[in-house]
Order: structure tokens, then sequence, then C-alpha cells
């Protein structure tokens, strides 16, 4: 059974509400924050409301519960989103600043940080033992400065605020340049690992440990190191926090890839290969409601109650299909190899070999659920934030830039590689290791690990950032658009969708600030061409 730490009972007794600006964000309940911080229950609910920010299905589900994952285009040139075209589908590069989504999005993450805010400031008030009392501390580090790396990725500069509201008076803030929120995002993460538990001591995915510190922070210094910023220094960053996962020894690859995918499913945890991951549970019967939409907006086309309803929203793309290799097992998870037929039964009937068009995302399977009944809607499958796998992907990458083609680096590709094909990873296999031209320079070695990081970790919401930090998102984009609208045998539902991907242009680097934001701010100033 899952551990279920992210519970919604902050949210009853902090509602949050925008009077001003969504920055001024203030708690609303019974008992004002200088009395709520007192004793180790109040901060262990107040760090779940911290936490539930990544699983709220509150206005349109913003985050990790549906929107993020499927309707936001995160997923790059793997996949689109099936529907439309439309103006609020910000993956088809037809929004504007005034879409709920985006608008959604970054209320939910000021709301997060709001909390955290107010947490580290009263957190040694509390009465509770010394040692709960510095990992909860950690932990709301951690959280405040990943909700700004969201923020960071996906606007660029960022208002700052390190401080909780407590008027809704003067609260205009201009945006801080993303050099400074990078550097903020990073004291507040190594302040965590400094305090929170490893990974083995946690026991589950659910909980910020060493390990989810240390890997998302090789995140953030690839990110940092990659365009638009392009601080070739932070390569030794990223290299250093990834090794540090892996020196751990706590962790190793699961020698079944779609075991991975299955756990998330059937409420089992695998903390040496999912490290970090967002919690949901249950069918919305209970209280509280925790469960969310992966394997619904994000699964196998199905009305059967049986299997779990899906609305299949995000299909792959031939890109990604073709980038496999014959006898990769991944291909067949990550992308459906079947559809229910009917749609209403269990019955799994094969796609022909050449309807590669548009088949749908196979990684988040509801038939593995074991939570009975199963909603028509909602789903306990929980979401991976960090794999163990992409720690060994971004150890490779930043080890490259650094030392070029290592033999440790292209060990690392090669173990992910060889799990990919169903062999042993610590054991040499001509068929999946990687061959000699494959790492003769750097920039072979890197073609590799961009086009392995597809592969092995696409609709887990790392593509597009991926693209953006390589330089490449805007052509990718239009590349995938343009296969779509040029190529024979596409569906007539594919062709409709995907040549709007040839929309994008240098502007949806960076999602626009909110409409709502800059009339409220006048210290906002909006991202260009928007």
């Amino acid at each position: 059974m899952k551990k279920i730490y992210t519970l919604f009972l902050v949210l009853i007794l902090f509602s949050a509400s925008s009077c001003k600006d969504f920055l001024d964000t203030q708690p609303e309940d019974f008992l004002s924050p200088e009395y709520y911080y007192t004793n180790e229950t109040q901060i262990n609910t107040a760090l779940a409301g911290i936490y539930s920010i990544m699983a709220d299905t509150r206005n349109e589900e913003p985050f990790y519960a549906a929107s993020y994952i499927s309707s936001m285009g995160t997923e790059g040139d793997d996949g689109y989103y099936r529907k439309g075209p439309d103006r609020n589908i910000v993956g088809q590069f037809l929004y504007n600043a005034s879409v709920p989504a985006i608008s959604h999005l970054w209320e939910s993450l000021y709301s997060g940080i709001n909390l955290a805010n107010l947490m580290l400031e009263r957190i040694d008030g509390a009465d509770m033992p010394a040692a709960k009392r510095e990992v909860a501390r950690g932990e709301a580090h951690f959280l405040r400065a990943y909700y700004y790396f969201i923020l960071v990725s996906n606007w660029g500069d960022v208002p700052l605020k390190l401080t909780s509201t407590t008027s809704p008076l003067n609260n205009e803030i201009a945006r801080s340049p993303a050099r400074e929120v990078y550097a903020q995002i990073v004291k507040d993460m190594e302040t965590a690992y400094g305090l929170v538990p490893t990974a083995t001591t946690v026991g589950f995915g659910g909980r910020v440990n060493k390990s989810a510190v240390a890997g998302i922070l090789a995140r953030v210094y690839l990110y940092w190191a990659g365009a638009p910023l392009n601080d070739a220094s932070k390569y030794q960053n990223a290299r250093d926090w990834a090794l540090k996962v892996i020196d751990s020894q706590e962790h190793s690859l699961n020698s079944s890839y779609q075991q991975v995918f299955i756990n998330y499913a059937a409420d089992k945890y695998d903390i040496r290969e999912s490290i970090w991951e967002v919690e949901f549970y249950g069918n919305r019967t209970d209280r509280p409601r925790q469960a969310g939409l992966v394997g619904n907006y994000i699964g196998i086309r199905s009305t059967s109650d049986e299997v779990g309803n899906s609305n299949a929203n995000v299909r792959a793309t031939s890109r990604l299909y073709q980038l496999y290799g014959n006898g990769d097992l991944r291909r067949d998870w990550a992308i459906a190899p079947f559809q229910y037929t009917p749609v209403n039964s269990s019955t799994k009937v094969n796609y022909a070999s050449t309807a590669i068009w548009n088949r749908d995302v196979g990684k988040y399977r509801r038939e593995y659920e074991v939570f009975l009944p199963k909603s028509k809607g909602y789903t306990p499958i929980n979401f991976p934030i960090l794999r163990y796998a992409d720690v060994l992907l971004m150890y490779a990458e930043a080890e490259n830039q650094v030392s070029g083609p290592t033999a440790a680096a292209i060990n690392a590709v090669n173990m992910v590689r060889r799990r990919g094909y169903g062999k042993p990873v610590t054991a040499a296999d001509a068929a999946a290791d990687l061959r000699p031209g494959q790492y003769a320079d750097k920039a072979a070695f890197l073609q590799v690990i961009q086009d392995e990081r597809s592969r092995e970790l696409c609709f887990e919401c790392l593509r597009k950032y991926d693209l953006i930090r390589w330089g490449t998102y805007v052509f990718a984009m239009k590349a995938v658009g343009a296969t779509y609208q040029n190529s024979s045998g596409v569906p007539s539902d594919a062709r409709n969708v995907v040549p709007s991907l040839q929309l994008i242009d240098q502007k949806h680097l960076f999602w626009p600030i909110p409409t709502h934001e800059l009339s409220l701010n006048r210290k906002l100033s909006q991202n260009p061409g928007w």
C-alpha cells in the first residue's frame, strides 16, 4: 500500500486567494500563522501542503496531475496532444498570455513557494524533536527550490520571493534574472542535501531524500549550463552531483523497464530505480482525495471499466517510434503496440507495422491498477520525477562535456541500453552496447546521449527542456510538424493536428507571463514576442 504523504488537509487550513497578485497570497483560515506552526503534527500537515502542489487537481489540474504531463507540450518532439488544434492547448503553439493552463500553473507554483516560506519562518517555534525539525526544514527548502526551478525553466526571469506574504500592500515585485534564480535554487537544494535522510532511510519515492536532491541538482546544473544561459562551467557541477547518486550505491536499474511503470500503477515502490515520484492514490471516493489523471490523460485509449477509462490525449510521434533499434524492448512499452478493440473491451489488437503515426503513449497502463473499483476519470498511478536511468544519462552527458567520452560515461549509457534490450546491465552485450563510431568524439557521443534520453525518458516531462537547453527546440518541433504534413499514409486525425507544431518560433522558448499577473503587478514585464 502506498504511503501517502501529500495530504490535502493543509489546503483546508490554508486556502490561497488572489486579491492583488498571486505573489500576495495569504493564508485564510481560523488559525493565523503565528498560532499554527506550534508542534510536530502541525509542521507535518503544513509540509504535506507544500508537497500537495505537485498533485493538486483544482484549477484544471495544473501540474503533474494532468495538464503539465499532457496538454502543455512537455513531451517535446516525442509526442503530441491529439485534440485540436486549439488556442488553449499550450503544446500546439496557438496559445496566448491569457490561456488558463499557464496562469493556473504559475499560481500553483507560487502558492507552494509561499507555503514553504511560511513554514521556514515559523518552524523554529515548533515544539518537536530537533532532528525531525531539521528534516522538515530541508524538505521545505528543497520544495521551494524545485518550484522555482519549474518557474525559471518555463518563464525565464521570474520574481524571486523568499519571505511569506503578510500584507496585500507593497507586493509588486520585479522579475529577477534567471542566473539569480538558479543561484538561489542551488543554495536551497544544497541546504536541503545536508538535512534530509538518505533514500534507503526514507524507503519510498514520495518524499524528498538525499539522492533526489543530488539528482535534481544535476538536472538544475545541466539546464544552467545549456541554452539560454550557456554557462558551460556548470557541467562540472552537474557531473559531480550525478556522481554523488551513483557513488552512494543505493541505486540500480530495475532489471525490467516495463516493471518500473507497472510499479507506479500497482502501488509499489522501488527506491533503487524510482528515486522521486509524485504520489497519487485511490479513486476519488476517499478523503482526502489523492487520485490524479496519469493513465487517463496520458495512457492507452479505453472506455472499459475493467481496463480503466483513458482519454489518451497524448500520442507518440513517428520520430520516436523509428528511433528505437531492433530488439529494444522499451519501444513497445513506451509506445502502445495495440489498441483495445472494441474500445470498451479488454481485447488487445496489435497495430499494423506501418501504423506508426498516431499510437497512444503506453508507459502508464491502467490495466495494472490494484485499487478497486477503478474510477472513470481519476487514477492512483504515480508519476516519475527522477529515475536512476536519468541520473546515469545526466552523468554521461556532463562527463562528456567536461572530459569527452570517457569509459565511465560510455558505460553509464550502455547500462541503460542493456536494460532496454532486456540484458544484464553489468555485462557487455554486442546487441545493446554502443559501437566505437558512436563515441568517436564528443559531438558523436552527445548525439547518442540525446537520442538515448528520448528512448528512455519519453513522456516524463523532460524532452522539451532537453531540446531547449541543447538549442534545438524550434528546429525539432518544426521538423516533426513537417514530417506529418508531407508524408504519405498519415491518418487524418494526426494530419489535422501535428502540422500545427510548425507554428513554433523563438518566443515559444518561454511561456508568456500570465496576463492577469501583469495587470496586477506593474513591475512585471512580458517575455519577448508576447
